[in-house]
């Protein structure tokens, strides 16, 4: 198979429990978008990263973060993010997506190498943490890896649960797409390092000065391993997991 991959990351500004959450500053002229950006441009594999975005007018603003990381912009539909993906992928020339979300500015670049060269053509290829697929977990550490084939079906079956979180009806119907998880144990299940609300912003910009600034290419196990040494990050991520389960 003739596998055409890419990184698209999906972003945008607006954010109702955190407006702005993505490009709020960090410290000067540094935001968590700056720190993915970052992360991935250290990856040491060869393909298109792209930002793809809305076309909503508050999203203007994304594009200068794809000119100062010199990578693509893709605007797409708001609310239709399937359709967004799939656009992106065909203007792109992509027949494999390596999906990465901005609110996971701590995205672990290891574990999107793992997959990448894991993959062997499947509909869809992500990580399971403790039996649960990773993008349903509120770790922020991983990606998933999906194939336009896959996302054209979905979007053809015109179901709208599915427009919004993309992969959703795909990891979910493995009698209907060839899904493949690479299993993974994590012991704490109170670590949380996706950013949605204040309280993340917080936590996680202490550990951006701590210890993801020196270290920008650290990976996840050491990351887990400094907040667990910190009672008062670990407390505060205990809480926010608690108020934010469904």
């Amino acid at each position: 198979m003739n596998i055409k991959a890419g990184i698209i990351i999906q972003a945008r500004i607006s954010s109702t429990r955190l407006p702005k959450k993505i490009i709020l500053e960090v410290e000067k002229n540094i935001t968590f978008l700056d720190v993915l950006l970052e992360r991935l441009s250290r990856l040491k594999m060869r393909v298109p990263i792209i930002l793809a975005t809305s076309n909503l007018e508050v999203d203007n603003v994304l594009e200068e973060y794809s000119k100062k990381h010199q990578i693509k912009f893709f605007r797409g539909s708001e609310q239709n993010v399937l359709e967004r993906f799939i656009k992106c992928a065909e203007e792109n020339n992509l027949n494999t997506i390596i999906r990465v979300c901005s609110d996971n500015p701590f995205i672990d670049m290891e574990s999107i190498m793992d997959v990448y060269e894991n993959y062997k053509g499947e509909d869809y290829l992500s990580y399971q943490i403790n039996h649960l697929p990773s993008i349903l977990t509120h770790y922020g550490f991983f990606s998933e890896m999906v194939s336009l084939n896959a996302l054209k079906k979905v979007s053809k079956e015109n179901v709208v649960d599915c427009f919004e979180h993309v992969t959703n009806c795909i990891y979910t119907n493995p009698n209907k797409f060839n899904v493949r998880f690479i299993k993974k144990t994590i012991e704490n299940k109170n670590i949380r390092c996706t950013l949605d609300t204040k309280g993340d912003f917080e936590n996680l910009r202490k550990l951006y000065f701590d210890i993801v600034k020196d270290k920008p290419e650290i990976g996840y196990l050491d990351i887990i391993k400094y907040i667990e040494k910190e009672s008062r990050i670990t407390k505060s991520m205990k809480k926010i997991i608690k108020e934010n389960s469904k």
